[in-house]
């Protein structure tokens, strides 16, 4: 052809000696893997990311030194009955602590006998107050069901109150019956035939509005801590530990006895362990996938298998080189760096596409088996070296951010492109040439017969023959797609990259809804116990903060007043005396025991509306309820009825006995000073130079970047040196976006001058660029248009699609310049072809990433998919417009 570069020492070099090139390949291959296999680490943290000197990770490290690790496994249990949860949580403290060498310490503050204690004296005043009032309109039932807990007990005691008020007119026995009939409302109301709605809560703890109470609602949810003991050597540090407190849970909630509970376990370790599990497994599929596809692809595009062979030889001989370069280079790989080898399969068999492309080219021309290979090799030389260039700069720019995880990522991903090169230009002759005596030879054709037929047919020839409107028309498209673009946000919800219905996702929320147990809060440090109080009366002032914990928090304020109330309490019930509950159905007596008490609620109903109380509204809404009640047992007479009063009977009654003693005992509280803490408490708040600890709870869900920030930035307004996991992640995912940007912007620099380079013109230069910047365009104003938004994951792509993106203009210009081909004959023939075919690839490497579960890696594709297809329609239509309106050679 007109455009056959002249003889090559590279391809004669190889040309000599094809089958030694080759062998050293393999063995070099195989010596890189064994070394990966044997020296390569894998970094699971999110601190691996960072560089240890950043300000942030210096304070944190600071914290560490002080507290120990204090990144913990966190199991939580759950049931509407906190009884049922403390007992629960009880069994799996146990449980847990039989389990030798797994956990540094368990801990488990719903058990220590402090709080169980003294737990009353942490709730408001005014909580305690209610508390009294519940259980002062409930005290004269509950007398009577502590005597003999049934469903004949509750009935004929209010039968006998109703009696009591009727003659005597009580106020205070009215308002008794009207809690207690409000209270059976809502219980009579949740009864479907097949359980009880009623709660015995509702009578110890509620409010008596309809809403459960702070006190009813506590001891739902129970929390134990685990800090692991770690397995540094292993991929995830806390696999064990998590694996058997995961075991303990599962055969937790199996047990009869705790039949309703609900657990599950979170925490950073839980959550990291998830994250990598996840991500090493479907970037395992992903590239078996990856690898398929291309495959695939090489056979349809090459139509031959030696082609296809040579091809995938010289990538993994590139791939096994780079992992070998990346052992040594830095030794290990972190959850960004992971992804190397998919963007390695799409990003190293690009060179080969072109290579192999125009060999073919070549046979079809007339040209022998050897001099096609050579004009293959030889012409794309340039091109190949300046493509290259421009995606290993934009890796090498990684290098120079701030963040540990982006730089390694960029110094591996550079030095596995420019080894794909190397073997490109060395393994891909050689195998082409090795295999070239078992090639049937091709019929020649006319030169510009092949590249004519798809040139010319009609589609191509109307798109390339009105460039001024491909050209306004894509303009105006980038045009709309700026605004999309710079209102384009950065999620910093970590949760969003996890896969979908991870328990360890779900219970991190459950626990920032938890005002008890966030688990999720900053930590700052005071000297001594005045400073403690100060920085928390400062730190409780601000909008974003719900309460701090310290050890001056550990001893309750207000104490004589709570006292006096709990005595008040005990004397209230002083007379109810629990005995063991037995099931002791009369169900002979029922039905006179049932029409007695309907009788004197309709009493009571007439009397208070001939006196027009206003008590008479909730009395007669509960006449109404209670005959549905009747009515319903009467439907299930003869199928269901005895099976649902036991029931009901067996769900209000059954646990009346602990829960009374339960109570009495947390009204036994006395006065608490800091000498009561017990140790192991203690000792989470005090470091081992005297400093104290407080812990800062956010009042919002601060997974979402806007209350993070706020929440961060306030809390570091008041003490800088502020740490801890909101902290952390706010200070570390701001510092990779902000890297990436800047590698961006760096990569963009460095693309500008190697295209200066290449073209040696600054018209081309631009018509190389302007393609690549509507493309980046196309791809964020799609991003919206699809709701994806950049995240920690998938920002990795904008630098990257800066040098992929831009060896398509590389090929198809440096293609343009060598002959006398049209731009729209440049895009059908086999340099166009070659862009075509090297976006597909990866596309396949990338697009494989979308079978992830992990929501990350997933995006990653998604992102790179949705890049590479607006590149590859620009670099095909759009550049080939502008050529052919300003391409003068």
């Amino acid at each position: 052809m007109s455009d056959t570069p002249k003889p090559s020492r590279l391809f004669a070099f190889v040309a000599r000696r094809p089958r030694l090139i080759l062998a050293l390949a393999l063995f070099f291959s195989v010596v890189a893997v064994v070394y990966t296999k044997q020296n390569m680490e894998f970094l699971t943290g999110r601190d691996d990311l960072m560089a240890k000197n950043a300000p942030f990770q210096m304070d944190y490290q600071a914290y560490r030194r002080e507290f120990g690790d204090q990144e913990e496994i966190v199991a939580v249990i759950e049931s509407d009955d906190a009884e049922k949860s403390t007992r629960a949580a009880d069994a799996l403290y146990q449980r847990l602590n039989r389990e030798t060498g797994l956990f540094r310490d368990v801990f488990y503050p719903g058990g220590l006998p402090f709080f169980r204690k003294n737990g009353l004296l942490f709730m408001p005043l005014e909580d305690i107050r209610r508390l009294r009032h519940t259980l002062t309109m409930a005290a004269p039932v509950l007398k009577d069901l502590a005597a003999s807990p049934s469903v004949q007990t509750l009935f004929t005691s209010l039968t006998g109150q109703i009696d009591g008020y009727l003659a005597s007119g009580d106020p205070a026995a009215l308002e008794s019956l009207t809690f207690m009939l409000g209270t059976l409302d809502k219980g009579f109301k949740a009864v479907d035939g097949k359980g009880s709605g009623m709660s015995m809560d509702a009578f110890l703890k509620g409010g008596g509005d309809g809403t459960p109470s702070t006190l009813e609602s506590a001891g739902r949810q129970q929390v134990i801590t685990m800090r692991p003991v770690k397995d540094e050597g292993s991929f995830v540090a806390s696999e064990k530990p998590i694996k058997a407190a995961r075991a303990a849970l599962a055969e937790l909630v199996k047990r009869p006895e705790f039949k309703g509970v609900t657990a599950g376990l979170t925490g950073v370790p839980v959550l990291e362990y998830e994250e990598m599990a996840t991500s090493q497994r479907d970037i395992e599929i992903a590239t078996i996938l990856s690898l398929s596809l291309t495959v695939v692809l090489l056979l349809f595009a090459f139509r031959g298998l030696l082609n296809v062979i040579s091809a995938m030889v010289s990538l993994m001989v590139g791939i096994c080189l780079s992992f070998g370069f990346a052992t040594a280079a830095v030794g290990h790989l972190n959850i960004l760096s992971m992804v190397f080898a998919i963007m390695l399969i799409g990003l190293g068999i690009e060179y080969g596409i072109q290579v192999v492309l125009r060999y073919q080219e070549e046979l079809r021309s007339g040209s022998s088996g050897m001099a096609a290979i050579e004009t293959g090799l030889t012409a794309n030389i340039r091109s190949i070296v300046m493509a290259a260039a421009t995606v290993a700069l934009a890796f090498a720019t990684f290098a120079f951010t701030d963040f540990k995880g982006i730089a390694e990522l960029g110094i591996i991903a550079a030095g596995g492109v420019v080894i794909c090169v190397i073997t490109t230009f060395t393994v891909l002759p050689a195998m082409l040439i090795l295999l070239e005596r078992f090639r049937k030879p091709l019929p020649s054709a006319p030169a510009q017969q092949a590249p004519a037929e798809l040139a010319e047919k009609p589609f191509f020839r109307a798109l390339f023959a009105n460039p001024r409107t491909v050209v306004a028309a894509t303009l105006l498209l980038a045009l709309a797609c700026i605004y999309p673009t710079l209102t384009m946000r950065f999620d910093y919800n970590l949760m969003n990259l996890q896969a979908k219905g991870l328990q360890s996702v779900e219970y991190a929320y459950k626990l920032m809804r938890s005002k008890e147990n966030s688990g999720y809060f900053a930590v700052v440090t005071a000297k001594d116990r005045a400073e403690a109080k100060a920085l928390t009366e400062r730190l409780e002032k601000l909008p974003s903060v719900d309460h701090v914990v310290s050890l001056t928090a550990l001893v309750p304020d207000g104490q004589e007043a709570k006292l006096a109330e709990l005595a008040a309490l005990r004397q209230v019930l002083a007379e109810v005396r629990p005995v063991p509950y037995e099931e002791n159905l009369r169900v002979m007596e029922l039905p006179r025991v049932f029409e007695a008490f309907r009788d004197r609620v309709g009493k009571l109903k007439a009397a208070l509306d001939a006196k027009k109380a206003p008590e008479a509204k909730p009395v007669g809404a509960f006449l109404t309820t209670l005959d549905g009640f009747f009515a319903t047992l009467e439907k299930e007479k003869d199928k269901n009825a005895l099976g649902m009063l036991r029931e009901f009977q067996g769900s209000m009654f059954a646990e009346l006995p602990v829960k009374l003693t339960m109570m009495k005992e947390s009204l036994e509280a006395s006065p608490v000073v800091e000498a009561d803490v017990p140790p192991q408490l203690k000792q989470r708040f005090v470091g081992k130079s005297g400093v104290l600890l407080l812990q800062v709870a956010p009042k919002r869900e601060v997974f979402e970047h806007e209350p993070l920030q706020e929440f961060v930035t306030q809390v570091k307004g008041v003490v800088p040196s502020a740490t801890g996991e909101p902290v952390m992640v706010y200070e570390s995912l701001t510092t990779m976006r902000d890297a990436y940007l800047r590698a961006f912007a760096y990569a963009f620099l460095g693309i500008a001058v190697i295209l200066l380079i290449n073209f040696k013109s600054v018209r081309f230069a631009a018509m190389g660029a302007l393609p690549l910047a509507v493309g980046l365009l196309f791809m964020v104003g799609g991003m919206r248009l699809g709701g994806v938004s950049f995240n920690s994951a998938n920002i990795i792509v904008l630098p990257l699609i800066l040098g992929v993106g831009i060896d398509s203009a590389i090929y198809i210009i440096n293609r343009y310049r060598q002959g006398n081909e049209t731009p729209g004959q440049v895009a059908t023939r086999s340099a166009g072809i070659g862009v075509f075919l090297n976006a597909l690839t990866i596309l396949f490497s990338f697009g494989a990433l979308m079978v992830a579960h992990h929501q990350g890696v997933f995006s990653i594709g998604a992102v790179m998919s949705l890049g590479m297809t607006a590149s590859v329609a620009v670099f095909l239509i759009f550049l080939p417009a502008l050529l052919s309106l300003w391409g003068r050679r």
